[in-house]
C-alpha cells in the first residue's frame, strides 16, 4: 500500500522515480536507478527482474521484483486479456506509414507502428535508402523523432555527399535543416555491448520521453556476425541477438514503436541454382513481423524489386517493383 502524504509534501508526477517512494522504494535505490541510466518509472516496466538484478548488481532477485512491482502499481500497468474484438479495435487505432513506394503501399496499406520489418539485400539493393525514405515519411507524417543505429556507418555517405537527403525532404515537404538537426538522431555502436546498452538505456529512455517514434537498425547483424565468429560460438550469437532484437519488442509493445531492420543476406544453393536467403536464421524469422528481401539484378540499373519472404496476408515471393531516383523509392 502507498504511504500517506505528509501536508507539506509535493506530489510526485508519476514520471519522476521519486513517486516511487509512495510504494514503498527507497531514496538510496532511487538513485541507483538513475545511476545506471533508469530515469523513469516507465523504463522499469521494460525490465525483467533478472535483468534489474544484474544491472543494479543486487543480491536478492526479491528486490529487484518489489522495485518493478512498484513501478506497475504507480502506473496502474497491469497486464489484461483482451476480447478479440478488442484487439482489433486497438489495432486499427496504431498509426500507419504512408512509404512513398506507391506499389508497396497500395498492397500492405504501409508500415504500422507498433510492429517491426525486415528489409534484407545485397550492398547497394536500396536499403539504406528505404530506411532513409521511412525517416523522412515518418516526421512528414506523424512528427515524430527517429534514431537510426548505423552498425556499418552506411548513413554516413548521404549524410555528407550528395543530396538524396535534401531531395527526400522536398519531395514529402519536410523542412531538411530541421530534420537533420531534429528529427534524425544518429548512433553508431562498435560493439555488440555498445548496441545493447544503448537500446535498453539511452534509446528507451528517448522513447518514453515521447521523442521518438521510429527505430531504425541498418544493420541488425553486423556486429553479431562480426564479433562472435565461428560455429562454435553459433548458439551464443544467436542468443545475444535475440535478446536485442527482444529488447526492441518490448518498445514496440509497450510505446507503439515501429522499429525498420535491415540485414545482409548469404547465398544458399538450392539444387541447380543459388538463392538468396537473409542472415539472422530462426531468430528473425520468429521475431520480425514482415520480411521482405530487395533484389536489384544490376547496380548499373536503378530497378528492383522486393520479394514477401514472411508478411502477413501475402503469399511468399509476391512481388513489388521499384525503381531508385536521385529523391529516393518509387
Amino acid at each position: 500500500m502507498p504511504r500517506k502524504m505528509k501536508a507539506e509534501e509535493k506530489p510526485q508526477s508519476i514520471d519522476d522515480l521519486d513517486a516511487l517512494r509512495s510504494y514503498g522504494v527507497s531514496a538510496q535505490m532511487i538513485e541507483r536507478l538513475r545511476a545506471v541510466g533508469v530515469t523513469s518509472p516507465k523504463h522499469l516496466l521494460l525490465f525483467n527482474a533478472e535483468e534489474l538484478m544484474e544491472l543494479l548488481n543486487l543480491s536478492e532477485l526479491d528486490t529487484a521484483r518489489k522495485v518493478i512491482t512498484a513501478a506497475r502499481g504507480l502506473l496502474n500497468d497491469e497486464p489484461r486479456p483482451m476480447s478479440a474484438r478488442e484487439r482489433i479495435e486497438a489495432v486499427s487505432r496504431q498509426r500507419i506509414v504512408k512509404t512513398g513506394v506507391e506499389e508497396f503501399d497500395k498492397l500492405v496499406g504501409g508500415l504500422r507502428f507498433g510492429n517491426s520489418y525486415e528489409f534484407a539485400g545485397e550492398f547497394g539493393a536500396g536499403k539504406t535508402i528505404m530506411s532513409l525514405q521511412v525517416a523522412v515519411t515518418s516526421v512528414a507524417q506523424h512528427q515524430i523523432g527517429v534514431v537510426y543505429i548505423d552498425t556499418e556507418k552506411t548513413i554516413d555517405q548521404y549524410l555528407t555527399t550528395g543530396k538524396l537527403i535534401e531531395n527526400l525532404c522536398g519531395r514529402f515537404n519536410v523542412n531538411c535543416g530541421e530534420f537533420l538537426e531534429r528529427d534524425l538522431v544518429v548512433y553508431n555502436p562498435a560493439t555488440v555491448e555498445e548496441l545493447e546498452d544503448f537500446i535498453k538505456l539511452k534509446l528507451a529512455n528517448q522513447v518514453i520521453s515521447g521523442g521518438v517514434g521510429v527505430v531504425i537498425i541498418d544493420s541488425v547483424t553486423a556486429l553479431y556476425r562480426a564479433q562472435f565468429r565461428g560455429r562454435e560460438r553459433l548458439a551464443e550469437r544467436q542468443q545475444r541477438l535475440h535478446y536485442v532484437l527482444d529488447w526492441i519488442r518490448r518498445l514496440t509493445i509497450k510505446f507503439g514503436v515501429l522499429a525498420i531492420y535491415t540485414n545482409q543476406v548469404m547465398t544458399m544453393p538450392s539444387g541447380y541454382v543459388e538463392i538468396k536467403l537473409p542472415v539472422g536464421g530462426n531468430v528473425l524469422a520468429h521475431t520480425v513481423n514482415s520480411r521482405w528481401l530487395m533484389l536489384r539484378p544490376s547496380k548499373a540499373k536503378p530497378e528492383g524489386v522486393m520479394r514477401a519472404l514472411d508478411v502477413p496476408g501475402l503469399a511468399p515471393g509476391t512481388e513489388v517493383k521499384y525503381v531508385i531516383g536521385d529523391d529516393g523509392l518509387h
